[in-house]
């Protein structure tokens, strides 16, 4: 029962800013991933569109779902269907080939593979 609880608490949808007191509807399921960069929050729609987000990535591993997303390390959290292809790295890592592709290698630490692969 606390299992379908927490199913349903997760967010579907989300209001993002956009110039001024304008608000935009997302929906989680058009997001391929949510990154930091240069200190601010960004998601990536499965159209390659870019959203800003008030959130830090704590906050949003929170709100979404653990069967769509996974926190792949500090700086990415990434959805299932965003991932073509994973690859081998140094020491025991693994490199994630993402859909829009990032301008940046996505690595999962070795402590994290086992969850990843869980998790994938």
């Amino acid at each position: 029962m606390r299992a379908l609880k927490r199913e349903e608490s997760y967010k579907t949808h989300f209001l993002v800013p956009v110039k001024g007191d304008r608000f935009v509807p997302v929906s989680v399921e058009q997001i391929s991933y949510f990154y930091i960069d240069g200190g601010s929050v960004k998601a990536v729609m499965q159209s390659g569109e870019t959203f800003d987000f008030q959130q830090t990535l704590d906050e949003l591993a929170e709100q979404l779902n653990p069967r769509h997303f996974f926190r792949a390390n500090r700086q990415y959290i990434i959805a299932h269907k965003a991932v073509t292809g994973v690859s081998l790295w140094f020491g025991g890592r693994m490199v994630l080939q993402l859909t829009p592709p990032t301008t940046e290698k996505v690595i999962i630490s070795k402590a994290r593979v086992p969850a990843f692969r869980d998790w994938f």
